[in-house]
């Protein structure tokens, strides 16, 4: 049985970063099972999900990282996994996209209008980009979704949204073959 294990870190972006952590996670006959990296404006931030093997312990892991992480200059936290939550029924995976000039508030209205309907954020990604000196603002969240009751009502709310807060979104669902 494997160990699970979670890392999160960031650091002046440079290449050779994702090469360096895979390499040491590699010799140490671990698998990076999830993973989230990105640039953000000259940083770069990881977080990992790192399954082991069943008799690598923490202070053997964090020993064999340390050295890799200071080289990079990367501050980070690794903690082991707690025990996978109880299977949960199937939910419905919707990506939404909004986009729009840039301002405050976008995310909180849309994350807020999510939460209140119980629906869950997996995922969000969000970008700034100058057009002629317009600030533009993307906003991509995936969610899942328990039924299409909550669908319409979700779709209802992001179409008031837009109209309010003057941005355009759409809510499509997450195409099987695309998981």
């Amino acid at each position: 049985m494997r160990k699970f294990f979670e890392l999160s870190a960031v650091g002046q972006d440079r290449p050779g970063i994702v090469t360096a952590l895979a390499k040491s996670f590699f010799e140490l006959g671990c698998n990076l099972e999830d993973s989230s990296m990105t640039q953000l404006k000259g940083d770069f931030a990881i977080l990992l999900l790192v399954s082991a093997p069943a008799d690598q312990d923490w202070e053997t892991l964090k020993k064999a990282v340390t050295p890799v992480m200071n080289e990079l200059g990367l501050s980070f936290t690794l903690r082991e996994s707690p025990p996978a939550a109880p299977q949960r029924p199937p939910k419905l995976p919707y990506t939404l996209v909004v986009y729009g000039v840039d301002h405050p508030g976008i995310v909180y209205r849309f994350a807020k209008a999510a939460s209140d309907l119980g629906i869950n954020i997996t995922d969000l990604r969000t970008h700034v980009t100058d057009n002629n000196g317009v600030q533009l603002y993307s906003l991509t969240l995936d969610v899942e979704i328990d039924n299409f009751k909550t669908v319409q009502a979700f779709e209802k709310e992001v179409d008031s949204l837009k109209k309010e807060i003057q941005v355009e979104a759409t809510l499509n669902p997450v195409e099987t073959d695309e998981l």
